[in-house]
């Protein structure tokens, strides 16, 4: 089960010349997205999954539901996932971590690949193109891209759709940054990971990306009052506001846990712009000689207060380039999956398959 926002349409259909598709996949540690070239919604859906025995509950009541059979367990994906959790009173698990497929699940790859057939949808009888996203190689965390990359490669591949990968934070200069010309520097606070990217005139300057984002928030400030992650994220998102700060809050417990999620942010956005600052002087050679807008997209930049917080921070430093504003994507949650769209049809919607 899936669901499906709508969204501004960022291409002009009546532009595309045949009857391919093109997709825009947005491959997540929270979601799973997808932006069609024949459809203005963007379908959504949760990248979790339960395992239950299949004693646990009968073949016949998954009629409507998407799941996998595994050495007699059963494996339901996405939206039901949660439901039937609650149901059974246990915990859900992700196929990826920290932005990359998880090597703790040994399921998640038979996982990933049926939520993905369920993302594509219908793609029968059609010449598809698929852009998906993929971090960049990180600053802070030993693990490499490539198998991330490869195994996604292999699941599309199945599929019979062509592919090609595209950085995460790029597909946000694609979606955003028209009107200068591609140029930009995109941050997406994810779930897993932060994704950087600097372009300039739609080419791709430099990426990097770092482990520290949504996650890590909601892991240390756990660990430092002793209490369980979903008790944190449960607060952040019901009451955290980085503008009006923690003081008000009158729950004394919800207060403790928002003044630690206060600093955690701000240590996040703190580290966030001094990698910036250090990735642009071992990587840009030639000088920016324009202003170029900072982009931030992602899930975990959307609390209340937290465009004024990286603004505040980012003053504190003296910058290798001129920024002519700071702006949040005007869709946070879809910018990679519309920017994958647009980069798809861009480059593909003149070409025949041969």
């Amino acid at each position: 089960m899936s669901e499906e926002i709508k969204v501004e349409p960022v291409i002009e259909k009546k532009k595309i010349k045949n009857n391919n598709l093109y997709i825009g996949a947005d491959f997540g540690t929270m979601t799973l997205q997808a932006a069609r070239s024949d459809s203005d919604d963007i379908k959504i859906m949760r990248n979790v999954f339960l395992e239950l025995k299949s004693d646990e509950i009968s073949i016949s009541d998954l009629s409507d539901i998407s799941y996998v059979e595994n050495d007699n367990n059963l494996y339901i994906v996405g939206e039901d996932a949660f439901r039937l959790a609650n149901i059974f009173g246990k915990e859900v698990s992700r196929p990826m971590e920290k932005g990359l497929i998880s090597n703790k699940e040994i399921n998640a790859i038979d996982v990933l690949t049926i939520m993905i057939r369920d993302l594509l949808g219908d793609i029968k009888d059609k010449d598809v193109y698929v852009s998906y996203s993929i971090p960049a190689e990180s600053i802070d965390e030993g693990r490499s891209v490539t198998y991330h990359e490869k195994v996604f490669g292999r699941i599309l591949s199945a599929f019979g759709v062509n592919f090609r990968p595209i950085n995460e934070a790029m597909a946000i200069i694609y979606s955003e940054c028209a009107d200068e010309k591609y140029s930009g520097v995109a941050l997406s606070f994810g779930a897993g990971m932060c994704n950087c990217a600097v372009g300039y005139k739609g080419i791709e300057t430099f990426k990097f990306s770092t482990a520290r984002s949504g996650d890590w928030i909601d892991k240390n400030v756990a660990e430092s009052l002793n209490i369980v992650k979903n008790r944190v994220t449960t607060i952040k998102e019901k009451h955290l506001n980085l503008h009006d700060g923690f003081q008000k809050e009158p729950n004394k417990k919800i207060r403790r846990v928002l003044e630690s999620l206060t600093y955690f942010y701000e240590n996040l956005v703190d580290y966030t712009i001094k990698k910036i600052i250090n990735e642009f002087h071992e990587n840009v050679d030639t000088e920016i000689d324009e202003k170029i807008p900072i982009v931030i997209s992602g899930g975990t930049s959307l609390p209340e207060g937290f465009l004024e917080l990286f603004k505040n921070t980012i003053n504190k430093y003296e910058l290798p380039f001129e920024i002519s504003e700071i702006r949040r994507a005007k869709n946070p949650l879809t910018a990679v999956a519309q920017g994958l769209l647009i980069k798809t049809v861009s480059d593909f919607s003149t070409q025949t398959k041969k």
